[in-house]
């Protein structure tokens, strides 16, 4: 009779063993899906930080700095900077036709490049954050639009991001620096650049 009583007590906790272990792997299942996409960000992460990085913080870089000056518009005020061209890195994201409202998935990709400029490789850095255009339809107004997308971005990047905004600067660029020349109504041509100020 003990033995028996023993062999249901082993089955029984057994059981309860393994209803535990599955109900543990099953709460634990949606973290674990989250996992790639966490491992994804941080990837992206780091390469937005290795493309911003300054030289000689960015071991393996073999560019060396493209400078240009260009002259930009900050609340009625002109002034010229100077940008690197060798450390900027294009941002994927998404507005609303003819618009500077974000699209819900461009959250993602400025999450990532938050990260990147909280780093504190780049704490010392300023950026521009540069919006183009292609060439199809009005000047002027694709230089507004352009420059309403980077604000976009920018106070997207201080209100959730929690990057200090002294360290950034809008500038709407509208067709004059197109990604591809060849093609200037190429929708390529349409897009939102980080770029580090120099000067």
């Amino acid at each position: 009779m003990k033995i028996a009583d023993n062999d249901h007590e082993s089955i029984e906790l057994h059981q309860n063993m393994t209803r535990r272990t599955l109900g543990g792997l099953f709460a634990a299942l949606p973290l674990l899906a989250s996992v790639p996409a966490l491992a994804q960000t941080d990837q992206a992460a780091t390469n937005i930080l290795r493309s911003l990085a300054p030289h000689d913080r960015s071991p393996g870089r073999r560019s060396a700095p493209v400078t240009r000056r260009v002259r930009t518009r900050s609340s009625g005020v002109v002034q010229e900077i100077e940008i690197d061209l060798s450390r900027r890195v294009e941002v994927t994201v998404f507005f609303a036709n003819d618009s500077a409202a974000l699209r819900p998935g461009a959250q993602q990709a400025l999450a990532r490049l938050a990260v990147a400029l909280r780093d504190p490789i780049l704490a010392d850095q300023r950026f521009l954050i540069a919006g183009h255009t292609s060439q199809d339809g009005d000047y002027d107004y694709n230089v507004a639009l352009s420059q309403d997308r980077a604000a976009s971005v920018t106070n997207w990047l201080m209100g959730y991001g929690g990057v200090d905004g002294n360290r950034l600067q809008a500038h709407g660029f509208g067709p004059d620096m197109l990604r591809n020349p060849r093609n200037p109504f190429s929708p390529v041509n349409r897009r939102v650049e980080v770029i580090a100020i120099t000067g």
